[in-house]
Formats: structure tokens, C-alpha cells, sequence
């Protein structure tokens, strides 16, 4: 597409990774890259802008004169989260942008167990009532999610979370990179909602058997008591709101809240997108 693109929120891990496959195919020109610390992504080729998402005024000079903009979800506690959300929105709006393709997440439901579920809907809801176009990527879990505990689990054999036996459509950031790179500069996105996932979703007790097929050494799935996994993760200095943030997604996860598997990601994307098993077996 032509017109100017700014990605908003493009220091984190997911906005670099949006911006290489932007490179890789051929929008650098016309692309901004939008962070809090302009600094920190300066080395990327792009042109770049702050942007901070509790700065109004920012947001406003960033998103002057954009076609579309990438609105990448926050991390921050519910009620910090959703203003800012807000904040982004109204700021686009108020730019004249044309589109905001925004990162919710699978289930953006008030329904749901994950408590951050719940900002993503109001989020969804606020962006629809706003007037201006929208494309919003549902995205599952990240496979890069459970790198902390299949490294712990290479080590003690065990591999313990709370919700072991519900199953997760895990995919790499880098395809949902991949395919936010495709809603942005593709055409025909405007107002659609997409469910981007893995192509099979995977328990952890199966998560446990490939690891011990790929390693050679035994590996045990251990379904956690929440409480006990809560105490644990407080005990690595997690604030309170990321530790109820991870037991929701675990409890979601086990109610079969992300065990739906959509094409959504690979039609985005125009690639193949990488199972979980797959990824473990050529790492």
C-alpha cells in the first residue's frame, strides 16, 4: 500500500520484529517506527518518533499525517491499559488516520478467565464506536512463552504450569509479525476481525512428550496448583497484577479458551506458519 505507516509502540519485541518483516518486504520508506524511547530503536533504518501512550501530545505529533497506524496492545495493569488504549485511539482519530490495525488477543471477552481479555474487549469495543476503519489481530500465545519453563524442564525433567491439560494454539512472534505486516499492507482489511494462531494446539502433557523425543531425556508434564504457581511467580519479584495476568491465561488456557486453530494467520502472513513441534524440533 502507499501512504504513511506508523507503528506505535515499536520498541518492544513484537514491533521490532513487525519492522524486519516490513524491511524484508520493501516498506521502509514510508513507514515510522513510534516508541517512548525513539533511541532504542534508532538503529532499525526506519525513521523514528516518540510516542508515549500517557502522553496525549505525542501521540497527536506521531500520528500526524499517517495513513495507518499499528497499534500495538500495552502491558500495564487493567485500568492503566484500557485508558491508554483509549488515549491511542482518540489521538489517531483526531490525526485523520485511516485505519488502525490494532494487537488484541484470542477471546477478547469480559466472559473470559484472563484478566487482560478483558481491556482487549473494551479496547475492541472503543475502536469500533470510534468511526475509523479497523483490523484487529486476535493473537493466541506466543510459543516463546514457554521458553522459561522447557528450560527448566531440560534441567529438572519436569515441566509445571497450572491448566496442563487444556490446549494452546501457540505460534512464534515472529509470525504474527508476519502476518501484522500483511494486514498492514494489504488491501481489503478494513473493519475485520482475525484469529491468529498455530496450526494445531498442543496440551502440556504433549508439549512434555516432544521435548523428551527431542532431548532424549525424560520430561513430565506437571499440572500446578495455581496457588502454589502464584507464590512462585511473586517469588521472582513479578508485580501482583502479572502474576494474576499469568494464572488467568493459565485458567483460560485449561477452559479451552485458545484451543481453536484458524488459517487466519497464514492467509495475513502468505506463508507457512510454524507449529509448536516444528519449532521445537528444528531449535
Amino acid at each position: 500500500m502507499s501512504g504513511k505507516i506508523v507503528i506505535s509502540g515499536a520498541g518492544g519485541q513484537l514491533g521490532q520484529l513487525v519492522a524486519q518483516e516490513l524491511k524484508a518486504r520493501g516498506a521502509v520508506a514510508n513507514v515510522t517506527l513510534a516508541s517512548r524511547d525513539p533511541a532504542k530503536i534508532s538503529n532499525l533504518g526506519f525513521a523514528t518518533v516518540r510516542a508515549d501512550f500517557d502522553d496525549a501530545a505525542s501521540l497527536a505529533a506521531a500520528y500526524a499525517g499517517a495513513d495507518v497506524v499499528l497499534f500495538l496492545s500495552g502491558d500495564a495493569p487493567n485500568e492503566i491499559r484500557t485508558p491508554q488504549h483509549y488515549r491511542a485511539i482518540d489521538a489517531a482519530k483526531a490525526a485523520g488516520v485511516k485505519r488502525i490495525v490494532y494487537t488484541s488477543f484470542t477471546n477478547a471477552s469480559h466472559d473470559s478467565l484472563f484478566d487482560f481479555a478483558k481491556s482487549h474487549a473494551d479496547t475492541e469495543a472503543y475502536l469500533k464506536k470510534s468511526g475509523v476503519a479497523y483490523t484487529v489481530l486476535r493473537n493466541n500465545q506466543y510459543i516463546e512463552n514457554l521458553n522459561s519453563g522447557i528450560a527448566h524442564a531440560k534441567e529438572a525433567g519436569t515441566l509445571y504450569q497450572p491448566g496442563a491439560t487444556g490446549k494452546v494454539a501457540y505460534l512464534r512472534r515472529a509470525d504474527v509479525a508476519a502476518a501484522l505486516a500483511g494486514a498492514i499492507l494489504g488491501t481489503g482489511h478494513e473493519n475485520k476481525i482475525y484469529e491468529i494462531t498455530g496450526p494445531k494446539a498442543y496440551d502440556l502433557f504433549e508439549v512434555a512428550k516432544i521435548l523428551s523425543d527431542v532431548t532424549g531425556k525424560t520430561i513430565t508434564a506437571v499440572d500446578a496448583v495455581p496457588a502454589d504457581y502464584g507464590k512462585m511467580l511473586s517469588g521472582f519479584g513479578l508485580p501482583d497484577f502479572l502474576v494474576t495476568a499469568l494464572l488467568g491465561i493459565h485458567a483460560a488456557g485449561a477452559a479451552g479458551e485458545m484451543e481453536s486453530v484458524s488459517k487466519d494467520a497464514e492467509v495475513l502472513a502468505g506463508r507457512k506458519i510454524v507449529s509448536l513441534e516444528e519449532h521445537l524440533r528444528a531449535a
